[in-house]
């Protein structure tokens, strides 16, 4: 019989030396030691509680995790997991969180609609739209549902305590979707297209009467309605505006206007 090169016999042997290490590696292995070995599921919820009031989040997220796979946690305790890992999203902030905590509210509306906290959620679920608000300027889809959320509080939650908050909140979101208008308006008469910016005038002062450049708005709108010949109108929102923001900027160019613009007889002016 042939005896095997020795250029083969080194082969083998290096072969079967790798072989013997890997499986001994592998009979080594040990499972990975449990955190929270011994702590029950409300040890380790309000230990989870306790990280986010360090701004821990995501150490958070993962102590919360492990506290629904004890076989200590009552459905009590999902339900307020649940909604501590929409927390621990929404307070870590940043567009994706953001979303995460807005999936994570909505689905615990959806799960727990008799919970004791349902009110809470429901005004979390505003404020998730609120921060993803854009500038005036640009597209203003998520501060009208940041303002819907809020009435929606008011409306199923009259006796909730976040009925104050959530109209404050409802007119920060008034206030942007007024000045978004106000602004597009602003555009029209600066481009003398007066009919537009008549539109957008009025459905501020109907919509938004709380908006607080109203002195700036009463001006435009008096004279955007000047400007299509329309005096007896346009002298009666100039005429407010001297009346109810005297000490205003507007309020000084608006009673120049009307020393200068007699009234028009044909409106009965």
């Amino acid at each position: 019989m042939m005896r095997p090169s020795p250029v083969r016999q080194i082969v083998l042997v290096a072969i079967i030396s790798v072989a013997l290490i890997l499986s001994g590696c592998g009979g080594k292995k040990k499972a990975p030691k449990d955190p929270f070995a011994g702590q029950t599921a409300e040890e380790i919820y309000q230990l989870a509680l306790h990280q986010m009031e360090k701004n821990r989040y995501g150490k958070a997220r993962t102590t919360l995790q492990a506290a629904l796979g004890r076989s200590t946690t009552t459905p009590e305790l999902i339900s307020k997991v649940h909604l501590g890992l929409a927390d621990a999203y929404f307070y870590d902030g940043g567009i994706l969180n953001l979303a995460e905590a807005l999936s994570r509210y909505t689905n615990f509306l959806t799960f727990y609609p008799n919970h004791d906290r349902v009110d809470y959620a429901q005004y979390q679920i505003g404020l998730c739209h609120l921060k993803q608000v854009l500038t005036p300027d640009r597209d203003q889809t998520q501060t009208q549902r940041a303002l819907n959320e809020f009435l929606k509080l008011r409306a199923q939650y009259p006796n909730s305590q976040y009925v104050a908050p959530a109209e404050e909140k409802a007119n920060e979101a008034r206030e942007l979707l007024a000045e978004s208008e106000f602004r597009i308006g602003q555009f029209y008469f600066k481009n003398e297209a007066y009919e537009g910016a008549l539109d957008r005038f009025r459905l501020v002062l109907e919509e938004y009467p709380l908006y607080s450049r109203k002195p700036r708005l009463y001006l435009l709108l008096g004279r955007s309605l000047l400007e299509l010949d329309r005096e007896a109108e346009g002298r009666l929102y100039l005429q407010k505006l001297v009346s109810e923001f005297p000490d205003s900027d507007a309020a000084y160019e608006a009673a120049t206007l009307l020393e200068e613009a007699p009234p028009d007889t044909r409106e009965g002016g």
